[in-house]
């Protein structure tokens, strides 16, 4: 089996400086390199692959959803667009250009804005650990050109013995800036070869505080609950896996409407097993999202239209039921080779979605927003990586996936009126805009290629050098191809902007180069990356020229200023590190410091909700049961603004976000099967402003319509675990 370096590091984050009852919030990152034999037990390949694995049963979470933990990842962060709604954000990257995957399977989203990425679907509770590649991922982890992000969930564990033994573990958190509270179990039964399971997980909260007043629209309700089964023997084991996910009333104060229900069934099949000396592995998953939102449920409708029709008069109700369908396969083979490890293997996914618009007070309306919305995709790779001898590592790897996109005709109750003579011009232009996409050639196939090249040096025992260099590439998803009429749809980007797509849009060229340092010596560690990412043919939004889509948008829509997806070119930059020292046996500093810039690269402007500089250290004392932290958190002022995006919206504004700091406590308690985790975010109650989130949509509010939306104030959380 390949060598494995295994270094843990206590990596804080939070504005922070004391705890409350134990906790040695530690993150702990792998590194893994391949000696000439592998068995595959995680990763494949190796080689010259970085692992940050955050552990939630010692680092707290701020929120309810499992993205807030890329907080405590060098470069990481979260786009926090709603309770169970966050987007993982890694050096500048996030939404369809993350690799997100729950248990190595890939979620395709229910809804248009992104309401449930796949982190929506791993309650708290229920979660084992977050690991995230840092810096470039290997082709065999999939597309994407941004970083890798795979949680991991609670299961049954198999066992030594042919007795079976039940397995539990029980988790519950309490919160109180929004009072809500999260439970979840797993109870298991399991020997040697059998493992069995159920799992079931409930989430609550209300409307969350911050320094002056409440966040409306901002409560969530969830219900999760699972089974599952294992079988292994001699060399193989197989698992399966269904998860059912209902997401009750649940609000996005950043988005035009929140959720109003999601019904997600998941099921997941995966094989590992040896075969006269390849390692294989398998895996199957189907998912099955059925989502409703609405802007009148959790807050009041807004007045933006000024058509004189019915459906645009009065007060503007709105619901969108949407669907999607997806199926993800993947076989992988890894065999000794030349001294090293040969991973060769195949994928695929499929994707179907809907979604349409309706007017709960008059019956006749609606708008057919995607109809049989397919991205299908097949891809093969091979990768190889190796102990080179003495000093040297490598990864080697090359990919290649062929993504097939098209879409169904497309309808609209005032393109209707229109065709029966309806001559205002709205529903004129509106049918034109149907026609048009109707009789557009809307099948499009992209053949893409990525390779990856890393190379590891190692100094000494103390030092480790790592370069990496990759081209990766992203095809145009559904939203950016298929959106034909201006609305709010865009992947949850939060901006207030309507956007319409481009059937002919070009994939997205990543080319990047990485280089870090790995050190550590006399009770201190610090690895520090800085990299360069060049991307042709970006997918953003510009203003849109076609006056159809600038006067439906502005007359019907309320955004006289619409954007069109289309192509431009883009560069990110920055450096991040984690580092740590060992102060005394039972005292050590922490951190995770992080710089990102995004640009055009075709005018002068800056790129769309890009993290600003932020520093996390904390002071932990630790004992062998317990442990507490003082942490500090830094967020410098964020004066680089996309002008584009944010001087076109309707609701937004281009001002730049302010520095702030906060100070958290927290702690950990350990006795028996029992864990204890405490403490209190925000200790002084500061008000501030998240870059990362988006600008409020609920009137009625403490936070005024357009204003970005503020943090969470002081909140005090226990976190409670039970393993046996």
């Amino acid at each position: 089996m390949g060598s494995v370096d295994n270094t843990t590091y206590h990596s804080h984050s939070g504005f922070a400086l004391a705890c409350m009852l134990g906790i040695s919030m530690s993150v702990a990152a792998e590194e893994v390199q391949t000696l000439p034999e592998l068995t595959v037990t995680g990763q494949p390949g190796g080689g010259v692959l970085e692992r940050v694995r955050v552990d939630p049963d010692k680092i707290p979470a701020p929120t309810p959803s499992p993205a807030s933990l890329m907080k405590r990842v060098p470069g990481g962060n979260v786009n926090a667009n709603g309770a169970l709604s966050g987007q993982t954000q890694l050096r500048g990257m996030f939404g369809p250009r993350m690799n997100v995957r729950v248990d190595g399977a890939y979620i395709p989203t229910g809804g248009p804005n992104w309401m449930d990425p796949p982190l929506h679907y791993v309650p708290l509770p229920l979660l084992d650990s977050l690991e995230v590649i840092r810096g470039i991922a290997p082709v065999s982890t999939g597309m994407g050109i941004g970083g890798y992000v795979d949680a991991r969930t609670k299961s049954s564990r198999f066992t030594d013995t042919r007795r079976f033994q039940l397995q539990t573990d029980a988790e519950g958190i309490v919160q109180s800036v929004d009072d809500s509270y999260s439970v979840g179990v797993v109870v298991g039964l399991a020997n040697r070869h059998h493992r069995f399971h159920v799992v079931g997980a409930r989430e609550h909260g209300d409307d969350y505080d911050f320094g002056s007043g409440v966040v409306k629209a901002s409560r969530f309700e969830q219900d999760t609950w699972g089974l599952g089964y294992g079988f292994r023997h001699g060399g193989h084991a197989v698992g399966v896996d269904f998860r059912r996910t209902d997401t009750d009333p649940t609000g996005n104060p950043d988005l035009p409407l929140d959720i109003h229900f999601f019904h997600t069934s998941r099921i997941n099949v995966a094989y590992t097993g040896a075969w006269g000396g390849t390692d294989l592995r398998v895996h199957i998953a189907h998912t099955d999202v059925n989502h409703r939102m609405d802007n009148f449920t959790l807050r009041d409708p807004q007045d933006v239209s000024a058509l004189p029709l019915p459906p645009f008069q009065g007060t503007e109700r709105r619901f969108v039921d949407a669907d999607s369908r997806g199926l993800d396969l993947a076989l992988s083979g890894t065999h000794a080779l030349a001294g090293g490890a040969l991973t060769v293997g195949l994928d695929g996914r499929r994707e179907d979605h809907n979604a349409d618009v309706f007017d709960p007070d008059f019956s006749p309306f609606f708008v057919t927003n995607f109809d049989d919305a397919r991205w299908d995709t097949y891809g093969v790779f091979v990768q190889w990586s190796a102990d080179l001898g003495g000093h040297w590592g490598v990864e080697l790897g090359g990919r290649y996936d062929r993504v097939h996109t098209d879409a169904d005709r497309v309808d609209a109750f005032p393109a209707q009126l229109a065709d029966k003579g309806n001559a205002l011009q709205i529903p004129v232009d509106i049918q034109g805009l149907r026609d048009d996409f109707n009789a557009s050639d809307r099948s499009q196939t992209d053949n893409n290629l990525d390779w990856v090249a890393k190379l590891s040096y190692t100094l000494n025992e103390a030092w480790d050098i790592q370069l990496g260099v990759a081209r990766k590439t992203r095809s145009p998803s559904y939203i950016e191809r298929y959106l034909w009429i201006p609305l709010e749809v865009n992947s949850g980007l939060g901006d207030g902007n309507n956007y319409v797509g481009s059937i002919g849009l070009d994939p997205e060229v990543s080319h990047q180069v990485e280089l870090g340092v790995d050190g550590h010596a006399a009770g201190v560690y610090w690895r520090p990356r800085v990299y360069y990412r060049r991307v042709d043919d970006y997918i953003q939004g510009v203003p849109a020229q076609d006056p159809r889509v600038i006067r439906v948008s502005g007359m019907a829509n309320g955004d006289p200023n619409p954007l069109i997806f289309d192509n431009v070119d883009a560069k990110i930059y920055g450096a991040d590190m984690d580092f740590g020292y060992t102060l005394h046996p039972n005292w050590h500093v922490d951190g995770v410091a992080t710089y990102v810039r995004g640009r055009r690269r075709d005018i002068s402007d800056n790129l769309y909700r890009i993290t600003p500089p932020n520093l996390r250290v904390g002071l932990t004392h630790e004992r062998a049961r317990w442990a507490v932290t003082a942490e500090g958190v830094w967020v410098f002022r964020q004066g680089h603004i996309s002008k584009t995006i944010t001087r076109n919206s309707a609701v937004g504004t281009d001002a730049q976000t302010p520095s702030y700091r906060l100070l958290n406590l927290f702690g950990r308690y350990r006795l028996g099967h029992l864990s204890v985790l405490a403490g209190i975010d925000n200790v002084l109650d500061n008000g501030y402003i998240d870059h990362l989130a988006g600008f409020n949509r609920v009137v009625d509010s403490d936070v005024a319509v357009g204003q970005r939306l503020p943090g969470r104030g002081r909140n005090l959380y226990l976190r409670a675990r039970y393993i046996w």
